[in-house]
């Protein structure tokens, strides 16, 4: 069992406990202030106190759990539970869910997209997928007999449009729109990597990856879309 599981139980504990109540440890720094010299030394002596008194109920919840664990009460350390108490107030609990569930299902936040003006970007991106498991192709990529791609364009800009909007009634939306100049960018693209794009794109992949793997920073939980045409970022939470 991990160290961080097992501090992540005893804060628990501690937080039900009379002597918090409901509070986190204190970590002891004091806030961006102004003060004589006499005043913050005695405000960072009290602040200090009450840190190290706050540490002492946590390694007591502490102990309890890893006694029930059959674990020594050694295999945390003192500096893990100095790490632990100094940055409880910064922990998050992010939960996820894989991307093919959201894929099969309604989306959850489906009114939050609405909210932030992005629900039609959504939908024609569902709605790809969906252009893409009925003819075998994407929206605007050509195929082998094709010779008039304008026309091809506007017919599958057409297909895309009720495709999306069929999905946003099912979703629960009455009066759906889909604007035509929206899904003919889709269908102008024709599922192509623009350069710029890309490395827009690539780059906050790229952050939220960084903020996965130091476990620092809280990533970002549910859509974030891109519209390039309009130079807008829309970052929808779950």
């Amino acid at each position: 069992t991990s160290s961080f599981w097992l501090l992540a139980n005893a804060l628990r504990r501690y937080l039900g406990s009379e002597y918090a109540e409901g509070k986190l440890p204190h970590s002891g720094a004091i806030p961006d202030m102004k003060a004589d010299t006499q005043s913050y030394i005695k405000l960072q002596r009290i602040y200090k106190q009450k840190a190290e008194q706050d540490k002492a109920e946590l390694v007591r919840c502490l102990c309890d759990v890893l006694q029930e664990a059959g674990l020594p009460a050694e295999h945390v350390s003192s500096d893990e539970v100095d790490m632990f108490c100094k940055n409880a107030g910064r922990l998050r609990l992010v939960r996820t869910q894989p991307v093919h569930h959201d894929a099969e299902t309604a989306p959850a936040i489906w009114g939050n997209l609405a909210d932030e003006g992005v629900s039609a970007h959504y939908a024609l991106f569902r709605a790809v997928n969906a252009f893409l498991a009925k003819n075998g192709r994407y929206p605007g990529m050509p195929g082998v007999d094709v010779s008039d791609l304008d026309a091809l364009c506007v017919q599958d800009t057409s297909e895309l449009q009720g495709i999306a909007a069929e999905l946003m009634r099912a979703w629960g939306d009455k009066d759906p729109e889909t604007p035509q100049n929206l899904a003919a960018e889709f269908v102008r693209s024709g599922c192509m990597e623009l350069h710029n794009v890309s490395a827009i794109v690539g780059g906050v992949v790229a952050q939220e990856t960084i903020k996965l793997i130091t476990h620092q920073y809280v990533p970002h939980d549910g859509v974030c879309i891109l519209d390039t045409a309009n130079t807008t970022l829309a970052a929808v939470k779950a």
